[in-house]
């Protein structure tokens, strides 16, 4: 059988949904495809090993249909059926429901009504008023489309800072791996991925070596290389099976400090380099720091570069010349939050709502981890594809929490929500039964596209309201996915300076909610942060890393960050008993 994860099963199981949709198959198959995913995806046991065993029909809502497809895709690779319709469908009536508000039954009309098959038939249709025509589509609708098609082309292209890491990690993995130490000496991420950018174009890995033409070759030839771009003595470009492409720079040892500075970027905190040595009589270059005389200074280090210059040392985060370099003369630089600051995360799901396990098996792994605190903030059931809580289920969960509060003697669970944001600002829970909390989340779930007037509204009365800690995920945006609604960030960050009420910081891969420029923003008005996984899954812990970088980016200390409080002064900032 196939080593596929759940998640991977979940995945497949939720794109041959979207093809029997396009094509028009029946809603009730629709559905049981589309709620098998959901339920496959946060599954606690391995699918693999229950169709092994011939177990899969034990789990309510997979039927025998829909178990044989998923004993064929991990004996074949493939679901036959699925292959089938993806052969008939134009690739770009497959693409068009990658756009934030085109499913697959629009899909199905736009190709079958209008005979749109890809992106630039659809754009031209948008922009003639085409779609307009269709029953239940109007100007407004044609409006929104088009801008989700503008957003969807402007990150196509792009690939989830987590993606860059990952396959960074087993590229650098395999290459240790598979040459020998004498083909390298060092090797590094550097570009946009070392600076933790929220996107990445593609990848650079600079590579110290004394022998760059055999490199070159044992690089063309490695598992990783689907495809060679070009390759030379210095440069080697490659796109992976995953399509990152992925740009080797093979330089010598003496070359690595001074090449990691200027592969690293960004261009302008480079420029500002360059001027800031040439200030000092000496040329900065991906080659070393030169003196007038051509001479070179010796450089062991990036640090080296730095102190030369008169500057304290930049972290690559930071180097994106937003103020780096002067607070850098100055001896202002932040002291940027660290993972080993991190003491908990308040914002994960249980079993209770749409979450793989019970609190119990979230919490031991937390401990695992060092954690002094969680905060366990399942969904409110106004969310009701999340499976969200009743006010029951809240008031059982609360009972279970204090009676696992019981058995720890220096770790805490906190009893949460995570609680729906209404249209009118309300929370979708009464004042009395979030009275019994001592962490909650308030989150807007809908009403996406209200006017900026009215979101701003919306949030600033929730952050105002008593009962709300933390607004989560706080500008709404899905990379690559969905815009930020339009908000007066200013004026949200006003009413939770003065509420105490703290902005979140998802660290979602696919969030990274808020950015690293308005968490910078909120830390000038005075607003504390939460950096939370808001994690499904106990894997998902490890998110943290890409929200502890995102706060690097936006300046942020360990005072800053209220999962850096030990558990009596987060207690004591909640003002919990």
């Amino acid at each position: 059988m196939q080593e596929l994860t759940n998640k991977e099963i979940a995945r497949v199981l939720t794109e041959f949904a979207d093809l029997l949709a396009i094509k028009g198959e029946n809603d009730f198959k629709i559905r049981a495809y589309t709620n098998a995913a959901r339920k496959i995806e946060s599954y606690p046991e391995k699918i693999k090993e229950l169709a092994a065993e011939d177990k899969l029909k034990e789990i309510k809502g997979i039927g025998s249909g829909i178990g044989e497809s998923i004993k064929e895709l991990l004996n074949d690779g493939q679901i036959a059926e699925m292959a089938a319709i993806k052969a008939e469908l134009p690739a770009g009536v497959i693409a068009m429901t990658d756009i934030q508000g085109l499913g697959p039954k629009t899909a199905h009309r736009f190709y079958y009504e209008l005979e749109i098959e890809d992106l630039t038939s659809l754009e031209a249709a948008l922009s003639d008023g085409k779609i307009r025509k269709l029953k239940g589509f109007g100007k407004k609708s044609e409006e929104k489309l088009l801008q989700a098609l503008q957003n969807h082309t402007k990150y196509v292209n792009k690939i989830t800072l987590a993606k860059a890491l990952k396959t960074a990690a087993e590229i650098i993995k395999e290459i240790k791996t598979s040459l020998t130490d004498d083909l390298y000496s060092q090797l590094e991420i550097c570009g946009s991925s070392r600076r933790k950018k929220e996107l990445i174009g593609d990848l650079d890995i600079l590579i110290a070596t004394a022998k760059p033409a055999e490199l070159s070759a044992k690089l063309k030839n490695l598992d990783f290389t689907a495809e060679v771009i070009g390759a030379g003595d210095t440069k080697v470009s490659i796109r992976t099976e995953a399509g990152v492409q992925t740009d080797f720079r093979l330089v010598s040892q003496a070359e690595f400090p001074s090449a990691l500075h200027y592969f690293t970027g960004s261009q302008a905190h480079n420029v500002r380099m360059r001027q800031l040595a040439k200030q000092h009589d000496l040329k900065l270059s991906e080659y070393g720091l030169f003196k007038t005389d051509g001479s070179k200074e010796e450089i062991k280090s990036e640090q080296d570069i730095f102190k030369l210059l008169g500057l304290a040392y930049i972290i690559p985060e930071l180097r994106e010349d937003q103020g780096e370099i002067e607070a850098a003369q100055t001896g202002n630089l932040p002291e940027s939050i660290a993972e080993k600051d991190y003491q908990g995360d308040l914002h994960l799901h249980s079993n209770y709502s749409d979450g793989a396990f019970s609190i119990a098996e979230m919490a031991a792994e937390a401990q695992k981890r060092g954690y002094q605190y969680i905060a366990v903030t399942d969904h409110s059931q106004a969310l009701t594809v999340a499976n969200g809580m009743s006010e029951q289920a809240l008031k059982k969960q609360i009972k279970e929490i204090d009676e696992l509060n019981q058995k720890f003697t220096d770790f805490k669970i906190l009893k949460g929500v995570e609680v729906d944001i209404l249209k009118s600002g309300e929370l979708y829970f009464s004042v009395e039964l979030l009275d019994q909390l001592d962490f909650v989340i308030a989150s807007v779930h809908s009403y996406f596209n209200l006017t900026e007037l009215e979101m701003t509204e919306r949030l600033c009365k929730a952050a105002a309201n008593p009962q709300v800690n933390l607004i989560a995920h706080p500008t709404g945006r899905i990379l690559g996915g969905r815009s930020a609604y339009q908000i007066n960030f200013a004026k949200l960050l006003e009413i939770c300076a003065a509420n105490n009420t703290a902005l979140e910081i998802n660290a979602s891969p696919t969030r990274l909610d808020l950015n690293a420029e308005k968490a910078r923003q909120a830390r000038k008005a005075g607003v504390k942060i939460a950096i939370n996984t808001d994690a499904h899954h106990y894997r998902e812990y490890d998110d943290i890393k890409l929200g502890i970088a995102t706060a690097r980016r936006g300046w942020l200390e360990k005072a800053d960050v209220i999962n850096t409080f030990s558990q009596q002064e987060l207690l004591a900032f909640l003002q919990v008993d």
